[in-house]
């Protein structure tokens, strides 16, 4: 059965114990071992090789210490605000992160900021509302993820709604909530919303982060949440429109300068403890590639036309790979999925953008 260490301490009291139980160490290895009440000690393996031995009072500071994965819900309705401040030299960064080239026909719209059409890509609206949703993540600020390895952190899916087009340069005020933390056994999710308003408080977007930590599930959670929103499959026809394009082996160094330094996208070796080859693509950074090619197909780079996107993670993109984006319209809202050419495998599934109109 599972069972946290303060729930080992309160059974500890009982007359008699003696069960098998299932406990997360510090590192999150998982082992199997055995509660005595009459020798009243808990056995944990905090580092995969050794056996470490702590009486009740001992186990409370644990938990006190580290937390547990029962102490993940009290991240619901943890809130926070920051302030991001950019310039049409960050939209510009940001543009050439996700694969805006000199080699495309308008590319002096999101690359030059003397040009009269000039403006920010939708996609910019992931880069404000992220700060610290990465930083309460990353660093294992939010309760029950005390001494939290980053390499743990994955992004599972991504929604974001314009409500108005992202200017040129500004400061935004973000507001976030943590909305829900979903057990999903393998992890747990967490379920971030941010709305971002400008210096006159006019909201500009919103964004859910559902954030998945590796190896902190099975803590007795809800298994699902109204308030994630839902992917939708495509139509189950073939595509309308496929377009394909490559990535630089350096895009994730690239992309990283806007504002996502999580070690898993550049470090060799915290990519290796996930169990990754080598350093994978930023989800965001692939994620605006494929909004790129359906922006580009569908509405003629018109970004006052784009409304909503959702998307799933399904796996990672190497940098160097080719992003192949496959685009199926219905009415004002384009469903879309991508896949590495090289491989075959589906990066991004149950995807849409929503536009105002398109004609």
């Amino acid at each position: 059965m599972m069972i946290t260490v303060r729930q080992l301490c309160r059974l500890s009291q009982k007359k008699s114990l003696c069960c098998t139980v299932r406990l997360y160490d510090p590192g999150n290895v998982v082992r199997h071992h055995h509660w005595n009440k009459g020798q009243n000690q808990l056995v944990l393996n905090a580092n995969g090789t050794n056996f470490h031995y702590f009486k009740k009072a001992a186990c409370r500071q644990y938990n006190k210490d580290v937390g547990t994965e029962g102490d993940l819900v009290k991240a619901i309705g943890y809130r926070c605000e920051w302030s991001h401040n950019y310039t049409a030299h960050d939209a510009i960064l940001y543009a050439l992160g996700v694969g805006v080239s000199t080699t495309q026909s308008d590319y002096l719209k999101f690359l030059f900021e003397k040009d009269e059409n000039f403006c920010v890509l939708p996609s910019y609206g992931f880069i404000p509302a992220q700060k610290e949703v990465l930083l309460l993540t990353l660093e294992g600020r939010l309760p029950g993820l005390a001494n939290l390895d980053p390499a743990k952190v994955l992004h599972g899916e991504q929604y974001m709604e314009v409500f108005r087009p992202m200017p040129r340069a500004a400061t935004l005020r973000n507001e976030c909530v943590v909305v829900d933390v979903i057990d999903k056994r393998s992890g747990a999710l967490f379920l971030f919303d941010v709305h971002t308003y400008n210096d006159k408080d006019t909201l500009i977007t919103y964004n859910q982060f559902s954030i998945f930590i590796v190896g902190f599930g099975g803590f007795g959670g809800k298994k699902t949440s109204n308030h994630e929103k839902p992917t939708i499959k495509p139509p189950a026809r073939p595509a309308e429109y496929s377009v394909s394009q490559a990535t630089s082996v350096d895009q994730a160094a690239l992309y990283r300068l806007s504002g996502d330094y999580n070690p898993l996208h550049f470090n060799p070796t915290v990519a290796a403890r996930v169990g990754f080859s080598k350093p994978i693509l930023h989800g965001l950074c692939t994620l605006a590639y494929g909004i790129r090619h359906v922006l580009q197909q569908y509405a003629n780079n018109d970004v006052a036309k784009f409304k909503a996107v959702k998307v799933r993670f399904s796996k990672p993109v190497y940098p160097g790979q080719t992003i192949k984006t496959n685009m199926w319209r219905d009415g004002n809202r384009v469903h879309f999925q991508c896949e590495v050419t090289e491989t075959k495998d589906v990066v991004i599934s149950g995807a849409y953008v929503d536009f105002h109109h398109i004609d």
